[in-house]
């Protein structure tokens, strides 16, 4: 079989490729990404009411599938995905957390892509925005320890810190692929400032067989990855030239 135009090398060992996009930066070919969807992928964009909410959905399913069919050496819209009961996306036909592995994550005009090798995997990404009702979110999401650090925070610095908190916490929960009802306030972030478990629930294992990072994406803008491997290697690619 030939090999696809650009071809990436699968990720082996504890490696981690991580992708990110931002359509405020580049462009992105809408025509060329919707002709890579499914039949099931394009009626679920026709039920989107925004049209900027359905360039969004095709951006982000459309260079996810771009980026596999790379790892894999097959056309884009012949990739099979299916969904945990919780909704934690695989290739059909592979095991969960078995295989080439991948999570995606997506927030206004950014998406994060996570691709690794047989281990358990989650990213998230949130543009920073004014939360109405932040405090609230702290009090059902956090640890009490959590809530104290956070509460002891000078105000200015109260948004970013619970975006970044809840990143972590997302991540995480996206790579047990269990859902929220594994329950935010029984994942705790260590205080150090190399986040790290404190605490996790006994059915995922030991908090040192986690591995979670936070992901320096610039300005208003908080990420983090985390994986079941003690140690992982990841590197932060450009998307650019995969969707020319």
């Amino acid at each position: 079989m030939k090999s696809q135009p650009n071809a990436i090398q699968r990720p082996s060992g504890n490696e981690v490729h991580v992708w990110h996009l931002n359509l405020a930066v580049t462009p992105v070919d809408q025509e060329a990404l919707w002709n890579t969807l499914d039949p099931s992928e394009r009626n679920r964009c026709s039920k989107f009411r925004s049209e900027l909410h359905k360039q969004r959905f095709i951006a982000t399913q459309g260079t996810l599938r771009t980026l596999m069919s790379r790892y894999l050496g097959l056309p884009p819209h012949t990739l099979r995905f299916e969904r945990s009961e919780h909704g934690k996306p695989r290739l059909a036909g592979t095991e969960p957390d078995q295989g080439l592995v991948f999570n995606v994550s997506h927030s206004g005009d950014r998406a994060l892509f996570a691709v690794g090798s047989d281990m358990a995997l989650g990213v998230d990404i949130e543009v920073r925005r004014p939360l109405a009702h932040v405090d609230g979110l702290v009090e059902r999401c956090f640890a009490p320890s959590e809530r104290d650090r956070w509460q002891a925070l000078p105000p200015s610095r109260q948004l970013a810190a619970f975006f970044d908190v809840w990143t972590c916490k997302e991540a995480f929960i996206k790579a047990v692929g269990r859902g929220l009802g594994l329950g935010l306030t029984r994942c705790i972030l260590s205080p150090d400032e190399i986040p790290r478990w404190e605490e996790i629930p006994e059915s995922c294992g030991p908090p040192d067989d986690w591995s979670l990072r936070k992901l320096n994406l610039g300005e208003d803008v908080s990420a983090a990855l985390c994986a079941r491997a003690p140690d992982i290697h990841w590197q932060l690619n450009d998307v650019d030239r995969f969707l020319r």
